[in-house]
């Protein structure tokens, strides 16, 4: 799991740098700094809430790290209760972000892949689970000289996380995931 997460990060580097080569110049500097952007999270079946903090970008402006701390809630039936319940569970992702050339100065594509380590509610699950994640993004700034923007990210994540406390030991935190929020560019 771990190789097939670092073989598809380095492909997805070298892919996405030969084909940005031709636009280093496109991206506005002020949408190239440090940002800090709020995130609503939906993470297999796991809604939740993050925080986001980009470095500036370097490489041509087209390349930047992401670290993210979120706070996402599992549904299940707790250990020693009855009846369903939100049990919340934090993750941190630290990711590498390839971005393309700026679209008229308002939308920015990006692909981000990295590592996520989950720190489970102690009521489903003991064990502290390691991962991979990857997703396309999109970033819409309000006017050509916004810091602010919206984005969209949409993608997956690879983590094996099972919730063995849990009587039918459900998995969470795996699959298919999905980001929405608010950045601002210093």
């Amino acid at each position: 799991m771990k190789r097939i997460t670092i073989i598809g990060i380095a492909l997805f580097l070298i892919f996405s740098g030969s084909s940005m080569a031709s636009a280093q110049d496109n991206i506005t500097p002020k949408h190239a700094h440090l940002s800090l952007g709020f995130a609503l999270n939906h993470f297999h079946h796991d809604f939740g809430f993050g925080l986001t903090l980009t470095t500036p970008y370097f490489l041509n402006n087209q390349v930047a790290v992401r670290l993210s701390v979120n706070s996402s809630y599992f549904e299940g039936i707790p250990v020693d209760k009855t009846e369903y319940d939100w049990m919340p569970y934090t993750s941190c992702q630290l990711g590498l972000i390839g971005a393309s050339a700026m679209v008229n100065d308002l939308i920015r594509l990006y692909g981000e892949g990295g590592v996520i380590y989950i720190i489970p509610n102690r009521q489903f699950s003991e064990k502290n689970v390691v991962g991979g994640f990857g997703h396309f993004g999109f970033e819409f700034f309000m006017n050509s000289g916004s810091p602010v923007c919206y984005f969209i990210e949409v993608g997956s994540l690879g983590t094996g996380a099972k919730a063995e406390r849990l009587s039918e030991k459900p998995i969470y935190a795996n699959g298919f995931a999905t980001s929405v929020g608010l950045r601002f560019h210093f």
